[in-house]
């Protein structure tokens, strides 16, 4: 795996360098036709990736309907690649972020260094303090069972490029089943590649230890004017079900104001000739598979859009990070959040392991 070469954004803007070559901004001459989820263009067709996610706030743990919603959240991210949990959490709860956010994107922070993304974002590792270490928005009872379930690609453990490689060919060859990955052949692969990641890749969790952990907390801002990106995956290999990546909205999203547009189906390879822009209210969460097709829209409005994202990963995956990405304070950070947030979803992990184990039971005779 190459990470090209390594520089400051100071030094690549003294050059003229940008991101990604050419700034990944959208220059595709004939653009895919959009549904929208919300809003004065809300289309059925885009409707049916929203999941009404408001009375789980209003339940109790261990009530049968969290269970229910639960397996409804996972069918859904599991066919279309993406899923909108429309109210997951409170409006008045996520507001006032918007203003902290840019507090926080408008300061320099010592030993933390933004990042620019495609198409003029930028991005800067979140720190590990009230509000964004709050427990209702990085330790949510939903997340965490939807990550638990999900998350399950370990091909990319002690594997090299054309090992994994390898692997998605056998996959789509199979049919292209999520559940491919869950085969004892996708399990890690011991050796140097297991123990110690090499540069850009994943090193989260243990060896021979299958499954999720937290990745990074960002978050991103998207200044007016600023173009659609390309269509693109977040990570290639080793494929779908490797890293989920969570985007709670700060600032209300409109259909021109910078939202995401997913190409359902992508992680399964599937190809729809039409993508579904997630614009719903503020307090509604878009869990979506790292390996879909997405980009950002333009943002036509007069204001910056702020998102804060937050990634589960498997152990080895190539992402093109590095620990000191957003500065060397920004790594004590990450492990900060990491130390809070894993032995709960471990824990996760572990029961739906057991309940899938377990031999069913059949009727009494």
């Amino acid at each position: 795996f190459d990470v090209g070469v390594r520089m400051s954004p100071e030094e690549a803007e003294a050059m003229g360098l940008q991101p990604f070559g050419d700034g990944g901004a959208d220059d595709a001459p004939s653009p895919r036709p959009k549904v929208y989820t919300h809003g004065p263009c809300a289309s059925p067709v885009a409707q049916r990736h929203v999941i009404q996610c408001g009375e789980y706030r209003r339940t109790a743990e261990g009530d049968p309907s969290r269970k229910e919603l639960a397996a409804r959240v996972l069918a859904s991210l599991k066919q279309h690649g993406f899923v909108v949990l429309e109210g997951l959490m409170a409006s008045e709860d996520v507001a006032p972020l918007e203003a902290d956010a840019r507090l926080y994107l408008d300061q320099a922070h010592e030993g933390f260094v933004p990042q620019p993304l495609r198409a003029n974002r930028q991005q800067l590792q979140l720190p590990f303090a009230v509000p964004w270490a709050s427990e209702w928005l990085v330790k949510h009872d939903l997340i965490l069972d939807i990550v638990a379930g999900y998350v399950h690609n370990d091909l990319a453990g002690g594997r090299t490029q054309d090992e994994q490689q390898w692997g998605l060919v056998n996959w789509l060859n199979g049919g292209a089943d999520l559940d491919f990955f869950l085969g004892p052949e996708c399990a890690p692969k011991g050796g140097p590649l297991l123990d110690a990641p090499p540069t850009g890749c994943s090193d989260v969790g243990a060896a021979f230890e299958r499954g999720p952990w937290l990745g990074r907390v960002m978050v991103t801002r998207t200044p007016p004017a600023s173009p659609a990106q390309k269509h693109h995956r977040d990570i290639n290999f080793p494929g779908p079900t490797a890293q989920l990546t969570i985007q709670v909205a700060l600032t209300p999203l409109v259909a021109n104001n910078g939202p995401l547009g997913y190409c359902p189906g992508t992680h399964r390879m599937e190809t729809p000739g039409y993508e579904v822009v997630a614009n719903p209210p503020l307090g509604s969460v878009v869990l979506y598979d790292s390996f879909v097709e997405h980009h950002g829209i333009e943002n036509h409005t007069d204001r910056d859009r702020y998102a804060m994202y937050y990634e589960f990963e498997t152990r080895g995956i190539f992402s093109g990070y590095t620990d000191e990405h957003f500065g060397q304070e920004a790594i004590r950070h990450t492990h900060s959040f990491r130390a809070a947030i894993d032995p709960e979803l471990r824990r996760r992990v572990e029961v739906q392991r057991r309940e899938m184990a377990a031999p069913a039971i059949g009727p009494a005779r």
